[in-house]
């Protein structure tokens, strides 16, 4: 089959992009041939569609007009706007080569560009194009898109997001239940995925340079947040362990920890944050409430990529992983979760929040990690948990620092068990029932 995957942007180390990747993996070993296509292409190369880009400036005139006030616009206007943007995207679509199948991410379930929804949806009625909708996020879940303006826009969030006619994915349980709810859609669960055979992640001659670069001595100690900076990732969860810890640390003075580093006077902690930042506040918040705690953060995503740039000295986000000797992941809301994945695959111990997924759909398979606990409050822009689970989760965390044995044995469990049920055979698996499926 000619199959696309499709997204407003491609080729980032936000969960989608991942993931998609992915996906374009397992479909072309599986012998189909697969495109992108996305309005923003990051480093990937497809089809390039300008009108769906994050950036398009129509379509965020429009997103505001549609979600937060019409001001000096009637419904008319409103309407005969979207309508001619609506036209716009649908002849852009032409670009594409002939396709089979469109597999949908986000653009039927996210309401961030509706004039696209309604676009690709007729054009693949028009051309005789399946498609299937992977939802990763929906729309009423968000603050954002729960005040529709106008009588027009609540008739397309309640038409195209998603379409009743077209295949349903979603990425655990609990998105399963909300779209039967809400919708009255039966869907298929496919979970984010990992490819568990691909070589380890190892320090070398070059990802080593990461430690001169943020200027990191040879025995400081490296917390890694691999995520994207903004709020529901509640980084200061990470700031308010790495402070414990960091107080903590006089008392393991000539320890050594597992991966052989000496701890001394002079050793320092730093929280390493090489994600996109996407809340400028929210990164003004993280340094304030840092400075207060003692904690020293270094962000890198200036020298951060989904691949590496050696002649740029630009570094993958594995490289990151391969150097840290923790990953901290207290996200308070997560669809599946990337980064829990990938701290599994590199054999690195994690701190987590226990986020609902978690609890419902990986917490039971059995994954060994410390825990900050599922009770978090939010004030004054910050997410705050009780302050005996962050104690706990310290001494948890500098037990396993520094016992070789321990760290082996929970990393080799927890990677066995990602390779079980998160595996690319997994995807491999639930890929082909989808596309019998569609066949059928």
């Amino acid at each position: 089959m000619n199959i696309g995957l499709m997204h407003f942007r491609i080729g980032e180390t936000d969960g989608v992009s991942l993931e998609m990747a992915k996906w374009k993996k397992v479909l072309k070993d599986m012998k189909h041939k697969v495109y992108l296509i996305a309005g923003d292409m990051g480093t990937s190369a497809g089809f390039k569609i300008p009108f769906i880009a994050y950036t398009d400036k129509r379509n965020n005139i429009l997103k505001e007009k549609s979600f937060v006030n019409l001001g000096d616009w009637d419904e008319n206007k409103y309407r005969a706007e979207l309508d001619d943007y609506i036209e716009d995207v649908y002849n852009q679509l032409y670009e594409l080569m002939p396709l089979d199948l469109i597999i949908v991410n986000n653009m039927f379930s996210l309401a961030h560009n509706p004039a696209a929804a309604v676009a690709l949806y007729r054009f693949c009625k028009d051309n005789s194009i399946k498609m299937i909708g992977h939802h990763h996020d929906f729309y009423w879940e968000r603050d954002f898109y729960k005040n529709p303006t106008n009588d027009y826009i609540k008739s397309i969030l309640e038409n195209f997001f998603p379409p009743v006619d077209i295949t349903h994915v979603v990425i655990n349980s609990l998105a399963q239940e909300e779209l039967k709810k809400v919708k009255g859609l039966d869907s298929c669960i496919i979970p984010n995925v990992f490819d568990f055979d691909q070589p380890l992640w190892k320090i070398d001659s070059y990802n080593i340079k990461i430690y001169e670069k943020l200027e990191i001595s040879p025995n400081d100690l490296i917390f890694l947040q691999a995520t994207r900076i903004v709020r529901r990732k509640a980084i200061e969860l990470a700031i308010d362990t790495v402070a414990e810890i960091k107080n903590a640390l006089k008392d393991y003075i000539g320890m050594v920890t597992y991966k052989g580093k000496k701890i001394t006077e002079e050793t320092k902690i730093f929280l390493i944050l090489p994600g996109l930042s996407e809340e400028s506040d929210y990164v003004n918040v993280l340094n304030e409430y840092a400075n207060q705690k003692g904690v020293e953060l270094k962000f890198a995503s200036s020298i951060c990529d989904d691949i590496r740039h050696e002649e740029e000295e630009i570094f993958s986000l594995w490289d990151f992983y391969a150097i840290s000797d923790f990953i901290t992941y207290p996200s308070i809301l997560e669809g599946f979760g990337n980064q829990f994945l990938e701290a599994i695959f590199s054999k690195t111990p994690i701190l987590i929040f226990e986020y609902p997924v978690f609890k419902k759909d990986i917490a039971p398979l059995g994954f060994e990690v410390v825990t900050l606990g599922g009770k978090a409050e939010y004030e004054k822009g910050m997410y705050r948990v009780n302050q005996e689970e962050v104690k706990k989760a310290k001494d948890q965390i500098l037990d396993i620092l520094f016992d070789s044995k321990k760290v082996y044995e929970i990393t080799q469990k927890n990677f066995e068990l990602g390779k079980k049920y998160f595996s690319y055979q997994t995807l491999e698996k639930k890929l082909k029932e989808l596309l019998y499926q569609q066949n059928s």
